[in-house]
């Protein structure tokens, strides 16, 4: 991934509707974690996360690549995109998948046992988190409700 290939995957921009829009889409590697942070700060932005909510929603999106990095062969894939009056972002990567006993919020096993930070942080932060994985990789998306728009 180099800034000429996030600025060449990315389309939409705020308007005065509330169409969907592709923000980003783009593969990633550990190499990459920093500047995929920049850009889907700059994308959520634009479309009106500040503060708190932004820095939450990107260090979720962060959590869950870092997850696809490690786990997932070392490389993964993100889309970003505003669809109504929230942002969805799927992360997926190509590795062996989660256990079967594996749950959403990083728990398995018996109670002594820690869930996973990254996606305990995740459940807390995002509006909606989905999970599937198997032999073939794991899709994580996530769903980030937006702010009402101003003036309107």
């Amino acid at each position: 991934m180099d800034g000429a290939n996030l600025n060449e995957q990315a389309d939409g921009g705020p308007g005065d509707q509330w169409d969907d829009a592709l923000l980003l889409i783009v593969d990633f590697g550990m190499a990459d974690m920093r500047e995929l942070r920049s850009a889907v700060r700059d994308r959520s932005r634009s479309w009106g996360l500040t503060g708190e909510e932004l820095a939450q929603f990107v260090l979720a999106v962060h959590e869950g690549c870092a997850n696809a990095v490690q786990h997932g062969g070392g490389q993964g894939r993100l889309a970003l995109w505003r669809q109504g009056h929230r942002l969805r972002c799927r992360i997926t990567d190509k590795g062996a998948g989660l256990p079967p006993d594996w749950q959403l919020d990083g728990h398995r096993g018996p109670p002594e046992v820690l869930p996973s930070r990254g996606l305990w942080l995740i459940n807390r932060v995002c509006e909606q988190v989905e999970l599937n994985s198997d032999h073939t990789g794991t899709c994580l998306l996530l769903s980030f409700r937006l702010p009402a728009p101003s003036g309107g």
